[in-house]
């Protein structure tokens, strides 16, 4: 009887594990487009967005914070796995990947990194609790957003790139901020958490890489 909860989890975290190779691969395959023009696709696997919205979707599906952190765990080493595996084979036959031998000295701090994405995530469940600190919760992941949403609209001023991440961006903000809103216990500590937490990740993370 101790079993079957686990075995009704089982089947949904290997699908979660084999959309982050998905994810990894498709991720991968974006650098055979070029990263210096007005879209670069390739920024898909470099800057955050993506990845952020992918572990908040991941929370909202999850039916416990344990569910949570392993769901986003396996999602982002799902991703870390088949994103250097696949540039280690791709670099054997292309020369654009650089063949340097598989990254492992990479592999492993993304695989660490995938961890602490598990535990964020394990904490982000909390949003799910009826108090009001869960509207700072659901700001985290508009806030870091909307970080990134003006970062690139900066280097798309000024540099003329970045185009597709900026929208990507943007519409995941005003999706998760709008849906987020209404489901925070407290309206204003949500507004006030958002532009708080906008405001560090711009300047500790993007500011001092702007072309300002």
């Amino acid at each position: 009887m101790q079993s079957k909860p686990l075995i009704k989890r089982f089947p949904s975290l290997l699908i979660t594990f084999l959309c982050g190779i998905l994810a990894g691969i498709l991720t991968r395959l974006t650098d055979f487009f070029r990263a210096e023009t007005l879209w670069s696709f390739s920024s898909v696997a470099t800057l955050f967005g993506f990845w952020i919205l992918s572990v908040a979707v991941i929370v909202l599906l999850s039916s416990s914070n344990r569910s949570a952190g392993i769901g986003s765990f396996l999602y982002m080493f799902g991703m870390t796995l088949s994103f250097y595996a696949l540039q280690y084979v791709l670099g054997r036959f292309l020369p654009r990947f650089h063949n340097e031998g598989f990254k492992t000295g990479l592999f492993l701090l993304y695989s660490a990194l995938s961890v602490g994405c598990g535990i964020g995530a394990f904490v982000l469940f909390y949003w799910n609790k009826n108090i009001k600190a869960n509207a700072v919760l659901y700001a985290m992941p508009v806030g870091a957003l909307l970080a990134e949403t003006i970062a690139t609209a900066v280097f798309l001023i000024y540099r003329s790139l970045f185009l597709f991440q900026f929208l990507l961006d943007l519409s995941a903000a005003v999706a998760l901020g709008i849906l987020f809103y209404k489901r925070s216990k407290s309206k204003p500590v949500y507004f006030v958490s958002l532009c708080l937490i906008t405001a560090a990740v711009y300047c500790v993370i993007y500011r001092p890489f702007l072309p300002l």
